[in-house]
């Protein structure tokens, strides 16, 4: 069996958004997994890069990958849109008061 090469498809700042992108396209039949990167420094007084997590597919499945990752991006950006907006509403109608 000749080796496989794998590329990154995208690069996500949390670890349950790269969980959710790699099940997605393991459900579309493609062979993909994700690997930490960042939240490291070398020098003992350097802060640390970010975390960031790369989702690595095989290179001959990249295009169909992107194609499933931005419609995935832009429907987790969407519920986010809409969580935060409701989460406003609700602290606005008083329903749910805070307590000082």
């Amino acid at each position: 069996m000749a080796p496989r090469t794998f590329t990154v498809a995208t690069s996500v700042q949390d670890p349950l958004t790269a969980e959710r992108l790699v099940e997605l396209l393991q459900d579309a039949k493609l062979d993909a997994f994700s690997r930490a990167g960042g939240a490291a420094s070398s020098a003992a007084f350097a802060s640390a890069s970010p975390a960031f997590w790369d989702i690595l597919v095989p290179s001959e499945g990249l295009e169909q990958a992107q194609s499933l990752i931005n419609a995935e991006l832009s429907e987790i950006e969407r519920d986010g849109e809409a969580n935060a907006k409701a989460a406003e509403e609700e602290a606005m109608s008083g329903e749910n008061p805070v307590a000082d």
